[in-house]
């Protein structure tokens, strides 16, 4: 896996593979537009007529060009250094193309230079929005909450906050309910804070548009480049942060006079139903049960916990509900670990003396994954090589407001790299096997860290203790894992820093009225399908991690055929998600949100990443919140309605590149166009 991984951050670097999104269109002449109206090239610069396909610009001005796209994602860089800032930053594949034709007395092809444009625009800051002014939502005492609501949601990760911010904006009542103390999901519980965007057009879209605003409306004041994921070309957040963010954003849902409560270490137990339309659940918080009635009902928990409890049809790994078979593998999960450098020494508590259980094993093996390479060595690998360190840290390179800005250097990281483990179908359906590989997947972690502070000699890295995680919901269940293995006992200082979650990457699915598949979202060598009742759109490649063979496929959906070879062997970039995969088989009053909704095994591989989840989730608030209004089952629910309603919050529908500018009428119309409306 971590050879398709490479090839496809290198496939991310190059100009030799483009994407469809990122062909040269008519259109790519509106992002210039957004350049100049920006300050950050000047008409003079360049015009309509440079990105002709025939088009050759003149080098020396192209060179201008350059310096000023550089500057704009690092000010202050120097025009001798546009060029490795640009490929640093991920806007240019290679600096020798460049080196030869941008000069006086040499010409470089329009075609390339929209590539560039189009890059280069989709990497313009985000204006704060405003819920950045929103004090953080504070959560609601379980006996304070109400006796109904219009809206009950379970799981506050991002689909779960996606679908309560949507829906609060539009009126309705709203109860999420977090069975942790922790919210943001993969995200920030599970510490997965390096957007996986796919590209970074996604940017564009929705509510993930705002949370890119709030990211940078919280860092730049602070000096600190955002952009630090993935060697400095995606926004990533500290979890901590993330959650404060998202608390702003549903304050801000709220409003003065809302109702959208959050109750924290909080489970939904049963779903109430009258016939086959749920109406109610029953929440307990581990000391009470109580009943909350509702309209709708949404599963946007990280496993798909509560979709067993309404009664509907749904998936488990390649198997169905109707017959389950635990020992069918699904995608590996990773229980994260955010760890940081530590100027003045780590502290003692933070020092693993000792191998943790399970090391003679493991330390074998992650050597063949990471080494210590050169203290000035930031190249990608050479194919095959381990990843050396500045790589590895710069792979989840997060922002570090702990320290003064180092420029390009990455002090805070998550380890989320060669620490995998393996899951089944048992571990969805399963608590007590869910819980025994839960554990095994925190020492495999806890192992990494050890080996980072021996191994590759790095004594001045360790568990982030700023994080927040030591709460009173991760202590007791990390005591719990130490009751339960006691030779975990030397790390528990550790360990209570440890995110409050696992990054489980396959959840249960329902069975819907449409299932999408991997064939439908294909983007290389086919195309992807713009179903006419698009709600939401994915952009990333299909990536099943330790889980994608043929004989793990589910029959009547997916194909072998269909399995690429490496990963973004199928492309990358735009595909639309359908109306109908939101709506159960038979079953009322409940819509599922987050990676539970009706789409196959490798579908689920391109559909699970945080800015899909999030607007994923503001998809399903916005056809809760319509249904209600309205008086209709979601099924019986117009998706053109939907559709209007997502796209004047923001939400682009349409695969295919608008040519106009995002929000405006013409940017509208075009979405509504594109999808036969």
């Amino acid at each position: 896996m971590r050879h398709l991984l490479l090839s496809f951050l290198l496939l991310c670097l190059s100009f030799g593979h483009l994407t469809a999104s990122e062909q040269p269109s008519a259109g790519q002449n509106t992002y210039l537009r957004q350049l100049v109206e920006q300050g950050v090239l000047t008409s003079a610069d360049l015009t309509d007529a440079d990105l002709a396909d025939q088009a050759k610009v003149d080098g020396a001005r192209t060179a201008i060009a350059l310096g000023k796209l550089a500057r704009m994602l690092e000010p202050g860089t120097d025009t001798s250094d546009a060029l490795h800032t640009l490929a640093v930053r991920g806007i240019i594949g290679s600096v020798e193309y460049w080196k030869k034709y941008a000069v006086a007395g040499r010409t470089c092809d329009g075609p390339k230079i929209v590539i560039l444009i189009e890059r280069a625009a989709s990497r313009l800051p985000t204006p704060p929005p405003a819920s950045a002014k929103a004090i953080p939502l504070k959560p609601t005492a379980f006996a304070d909450l109400e006796g109904s609501y219009d809206i009950v949601i379970a799981g506050a990760g991002t689909g779960g906050c996606g679908a309560a911010v949507q829906a609060a904006r539009m009126g309705r009542s709203v109860l999420l309910i977090e069975e942790t103390d922790w919210i943001g999901g993969q995200m920030n519980a599970a510490a997965v804070t390096s957007m996986d965007e796919g590209l970074a057009i996604v940017r564009e879209r929705g509510l993930y548009r705002e949370l890119c605003g709030l990211i940078k409306a919280h860092y730049d004041p602070l000096g600190i480049n955002s952009e630090t994921a993935y060697w400095h070309r995606h926004p990533c957040v500290e979890p901590r942060i993330g959650q404060q963010l998202l608390l702003k954003m549903l304050s801000d849902a709220r409003g003065p006079n809302g109702r959208l409560d959050l109750v924290l270490r909080t489970k939904v137990t049963k779903a109430l139903k009258s016939g086959q339309t749920i109406d109610g659940v029953e929440i307990a918080d581990g000391t009470s049960i109580r009943t909350v009635r509702c309209k709708i009902l949404i599963d946007a928990t990280e496993w798909g916990d509560v979709i067993p409890l309404t009664g509907a049809r749904y998936r488990s790994g390649m198997t169905t509900s109707d017959s389950i078979d635990g020992t069918k593998a699904i995608q590996d999960l990773t229980w994260t670990a955010v760890v940081k450098q530590y100027p003045a020494g780590v502290p003692q508590a933070l020092r693993l003396t000792s191998p943790p259980p399970g090391y003679t094993t493991l330390g074998k093996l992650f050597p063949k994954a990471v080494t210590a390479g050169k203290a000035d060595d930031f190249n990608p690998p050479i194919k095959g090589d381990p990843w050396h360190w500045n790589w590895f840290i710069g792979y989840r390179g997060m922002p570090d407001s702990s320290r003064a800005p180092q420029g390009r250097t990455i002090t805070r990281t998550h380890l989320n790299y060669n620490n995998d483990y393996h899951v089944s179908v048992a571990d969805l359906e399963d608590p007590a096997h869910r819980q025994v590989t839960l554990d095994a997947a925190i020492g495999k972690t806890l192992c990494m860290l050890y080996f980072m502070q021996t191994s590759l000699g790095k004594s001045d890295w360790a568990i982030a203790d700023d994080e927040g995680y030591d709460t009173p919901y991760n202590r007791a269940q990390m005591d719990a894992l130490i009751a339960r293995h006691p030779e975990f006992a030397p790390f528990k200082a550790s360990l209570y820093h440890f995110p409050v979650m696992a990054y489980a990457r396959e959840s249960r699915r329902i069975i819907g009225l449409h299932t999408l598949t991997a064939h439908e979202i294909e983007r290389k060598p086919g195309q992807p399908i713009q179903f006419p009742n698009t709600v939401a759109l994915g952009d990333y490649p299909v990536d099943l991690h330790g889980s994608m063979k043929p004989e793990l496929l589910e029959k009547g959906l997916d194909r072998a055929e269909d399995i690429p070879h490496k990963i973004g062997e199928r492309g990358i970039g735009p595909f639309a998600i359908p109306f109908e995969s939101f709506i159960p088989e038979k079953v009322d009053g409940f819509l599922p949100a987050e990676k539970n909704f009706s789409q196959s095994r490798m579908a689920n591989g391109a559909t699970r990443l945080q800015p899909h989840t999030f607007n994923i989730g503001q998809a399903v608030g916005t056809i809760a919140a319509l249904s209600i209004e309205h008086g209709i089952q979601p099924r019986a629910l117009e998706p053109t309605l939907v559709q209007k309603t997502l796209i004047d919050a923001g939400c682009t529908l349409a695969i295919k590149p608008a040519k106009a500018r995002w929000g405006t009428p013409e940017w509208k119309a075009y979405q509504l166009a594109e999808l036969g409306k």
